[in-house]
């Protein structure tokens, strides 16, 4: 069993302590370690809670900073082709265009039909049918002016197939 404390045993403690503090690397050791803990309960501790703070917020920032530069480059993609867009899309629209257009050419118009307009994503799409007859070098033309058209517009299927009834199948028969 150990004898109880008394305060003659505490002074000699503390005097012990005090004793030793008079070694200078000691002295030095003891300071280190007190403004550490101050330092790390006084400035870092608090701070921990802001800095987690604000390295969620400059996440979120350099997210927006990403979308808003996402945004203005597809806002000028969007006006590098808008001129190329009509400004009404229906269908008797499309039809006089395209009727417009191929009277350009010296191709026999066989059909143009209009399909209806439909929905494709966020645009709304008008539909045509377009049969035409010609030599190659008139198809050939024809496509060209489809591919660089003025207007914006998109071609499905184009299918070409042997034009009857031409000149060289006439003279093949006689």
């Amino acid at each position: 069993m150990t004898p109880p404390e008394t305060g003659e045993h505490r002074l000699s403690l503390t005097a012990k302590l005090i004793e030793r503090l008079h070694d200078p690397l000691q002295l030095r050791i003891l300071l280190i370690s007190l403004m550490l803990a101050a330092g790390y309960i006084g400035i870092y501790a608090p701070l921990t809670a802001q800095i987690a703070e604000t390295t969620a917020n400059l996440g979120r920032e350099r997210k927006l900073a990403a979308l808003a530069n996402s945004v203005e480059q597809l806002q000028t993609q969007f006006n590098s082709f808008t001129k190329r867009l009509p400004h009404q899309a229906d269908s008797k629209e499309w039809l006089e265009y395209m009727h417009e257009g191929i009277r350009g050419f010296p191709l026999k118009l066989l059909r143009l039909d209009c399909l209806g307009a439909k929905r494709m994503g966020p645009y709304r799409v008008v539909s045509l049918q377009i049969e035409v007859a010609g030599s190659l070098y008139e198809l050939d033309t024809f496509v060209r002016w489809l591919e660089t058209n003025p207007r914006l517009f998109r071609v499905d299927d184009i299918t070409f197939g042997l034009a009857y009834g031409t000149q060289q199948n006439k003279d093949k028969s006689e």
